[in-house]
């Protein structure tokens, strides 16, 4: 845990929920949890888990290590790209833990309101830029609450004239990516952190699987929690939910 400024009116607890496996050693993600943390200035910052590999607590248990502890008011915040399973998930421990503690509040997933996926179009456009003859691809979570948001922000991609952006689940990309051989595919994860997935799954597998279908593949090794404006979206979230 991580001690922070207790205030009036503000949060006891800050539970920031999203994959750990990606996070020991993400600059990206120790900037956004020093970020969420200065937005809330909760007694307590800790960080819990969902999905992805076993490491770490999970969200149902650090809220109940939270409300054994006296917490009576906490706010959880996760690293969830899109409202999917693991967002939905974790709002429903946030609902089965919520009559043990005063006040519990979920702030919602990065991808949330047509504002967020522009928002989102401009940092990507801003950190990517077009080059001739080059296709960004980016992969994110498998599930169809994803793709719906993947395929809204690749139309927001598209109205500020990146029509070469593709965003999809890995699947879905390799089926449309191998349409197109001898194209150069710029492959990157749309994921928070650059954990076990992004590394494994899309730098690694779909890469493979791309280079196979004859694309040549170009890796972006980041994630979105590297991009300043991402962060700010998700601490703007956050700071809705907040007394």
């Amino acid at each position: 845990m991580e001690k922070g400024q207790s205030l009036l009116n503000h949060f006891d607890a800050l539970v920031i929920a999203g994959c750990l496996s990606g996070e020991r050693d993400d600059a990206g993600v120790a900037r956004l949890v020093d970020e969420l943390t200065s937005a809330v200035r909760a007694d307590v910052t800790i960080r819990a888990r969902t999905g992805g590999r076993p490491v770490g607590p999970t969200v149902s248990e650090v809220l109940a290590e939270l409300r054994s502890a006296g917490v009576r008011r906490a706010l959880v915040a996760t690293t969830h790209v899109a409202d999917g399973r693991l967002q939905g998930e974790c709002a429903a421990a946030v609902l089965a833990a919520s009559p043990g503690f005063d006040e519990l509040r979920l702030a919602p997933p990065l991808l949330s309101s047509e504002g967020d996926f522009e928002a989102v179009a401009s940092a990507l456009d801003g950190a990517l830029p077009a080059r001739p003859g080059r296709v960004v691809a980016l992969a994110g979570h498998r599930g169809a609450e994803c793709e719906a948001s993947f395929a809204r922000l690749e139309a927001a991609l598209r109205r500020s004239g990146r029509a070469d952006v593709l965003v999809g689940a890995p699947s879905s990309l390799a089926g449309r990516l191998s349409t197109r051989p001898g194209d150069t595919v710029l492959l990157g994860p749309l994921l928070m952190s650059l954990g076990h997935h992004a590394r494994r799954d899309v730098l690694v597998d779909l890469s493979a699987e791309l280079g196979r279908a004859g694309c040549v593949v170009e890796r972006w090794p980041h994630a979105l929690a590297e991009l300043p404006a991402v962060r700010a979206l998700v601490v703007q979230h956050v700071r809705r939910e907040l007394p």
